[in-house]
């Protein structure tokens, strides 16, 4: 399993930076290639829908979100509460960003980010996290052949 912080969603869906679209875009290709599940806090849907209602229609927004999360597996937050509280205790980390720490380290799963200090705090806790902007091809090597 894997956790994707919702800045690789929002770099693949929009065209802000080309090669950070790139890059987001081709880790969700490997993702669906290799069948690996996207494991995500039950706060991403908040956040998920906030971002797309800033850049586009509402109609089209929560149908965009719908098809998402549809395909997307979700960890409660009453399951990840105290795991968050102990992230925010250890590192002083932002609060969302300690619900997808927590997932994935509840989860033993690998968490994906462009946000350097999500990465950086995630490893402050013992979770496996990837800067994807730089470690992309670190990534990759992770996936199965």
């Amino acid at each position: 399993m894997t956790v994707v912080d919702t800045s690789v969603f929002v770099d693949a869906l929009f065209r802000f930076n080309e090669e950070r679209s790139s890059v987001a875009g081709s880790v969700f290709e490997v993702l669906q290639e290799h069948r690996i599940t996207i494991l995500e806090p039950e706060v991403f849907k908040i956040e998920l829908i906030g971002q797309l209602v800033r850049r586009m229609p509402k109609q089209e927004a929560i149908t965009l979100y719908e098809e998402i999360v549809d395909r997307i597996n979700f960890v409660e937050f009453k399951v990840l509460n105290e795991i968050a509280f102990s992230v925010c205790f250890e590192t002083g980390c932002r609060a969302i960003d300690s619900y997808f720490i927590a997932a994935a380290k509840l989860t033993n799963s690998i968490l994906v980010t462009n946000d350097k200090f999500m990465v950086e705090n995630a490893k402050k806790v013992g979770t496996k996290a990837y800067y994807l902007i730089e470690e992309f091809n670190d990534l990759m090597e992770t996936f199965p052949e």
